[in-house]
């Protein structure tokens, strides 16, 4: 794109409603109308519509006088004949005024519209690439009329945030059961048994003569309880991250070019190479690769 000594970027359309679509995202950029002027055959003078000479003059005067208007405010010379010959010959021409960041991001869209400017002459005349952005010169000079439009698609994008789902507590209270323990103990019993026995006894013992007895101690095992607290086990609460995967679907759309062909018009269309295209079924350059 042609920047002037006035911070003016200039950007020339073979179609005025690429050049229209070109105004109208500059706006979405952020330029204002002051910032925008576009002129055209057609076109009323002033504002955003206004002639070319009225866009860089201010004047109103005809057509034979933008070459030396142009060339007042700083122009090359062949740069202003090849604007004067381009708006003669009923191109659009849209200019954006700004500083230098302002102008670099105004070329692009300019560009991405399908604008060029006068370094396209050279380009035409020597047959090289034109130095606007990866144009050919020989598709410049070939395609007059060209029209393109964007195609757009969605794509589902997803993120993740951490949320409260729950929680967990563990608390630990008295609970009483009865314990039943077998225990084994020991107890003594007394027994009696009787002897028959045959044999002498002194006769100079009396009978009765003092009262005989035996005493036999009995005892026995007896038990006792007592309770003592014992650590049983250790209960321990924490946490860890566990990872899991989660399909995540939405319907998502995008735009496909489709061709409508009226009469026998030949199309043929390549991807990459403007200089042999190709001859296979134009549907198919269409489809994504």
């Amino acid at each position: 794109m042609a920047i002037t000594q006035q911070s003016t970027i200039v950007g020339i359309f073979q179609d005025r409603a690429m050049a229209e679509q070109a105004v109208t995202a500059l706006k979405q950029a952020g330029f204002g109308d002051e910032q925008i002027e576009f002129a055209g055959q057609g076109t009323a003078t002033g504002g955003l519509l206004g002639s070319l000479k009225s866009l860089f003059t201010g004047q109103d005067a005809g057509n034979e006088h933008v070459y030396d208007d142009l060339v007042g405010i700083g122009m090359p010379a062949e740069d202003a004949r090849y604007y004067q010959g381009e708006y003669e010959a009923g191109r659009g021409i849209v200019a954006v005024t700004g500083d230098g960041s302002d102008l670099q991001k105004a070329s692009s869209i300019l560009t991405q519209y399908g604008g060029y400017d006068a370094s396209r002459r050279t380009a035409q005349t020597s047959g090289s690439a034109t130095a606007g952005r990866g144009v050919t010169s020989e598709k410049a000079a070939n395609t007059e009329g060209e029209q393109r439009f964007q195609l757009r698609e969605e794509r589902l994008r997803v993120y993740k945030r951490p949320v409260q789902v729950g929680e967990v507590g563990v608390r630990k209270e008295v609970v009483a059961q009865q314990q039943t323990l077998n225990v084994p103990v020991t107890h003594e019993e007394v027994y009696i048994e009787r002897r028959p026995v045959d044999q002498p006894f002194p006769s100079d013992t009396p009978m009765g003569d003092r009262d005989q007895v035996i005493r036999v101690p009995v005892s026995e095992e007896r038990v006792n309880a007592n309770k003592r607290t014992v650590v049983r086990e250790e209960v321990e609460l924490g946490k860890r991250v566990v990872q899991d995967t989660q399909q995540v679907r939405d319907n998502v759309r995008r735009e496909e070019a489709h061709i409508e062909r009226e009469g026998d018009v030949p199309i043929h269309g390549t991807k990459t190479d403007p200089f042999h295209p190709s001859q296979a079924d134009p549907e198919d350059l269409l489809k994504d690769s």
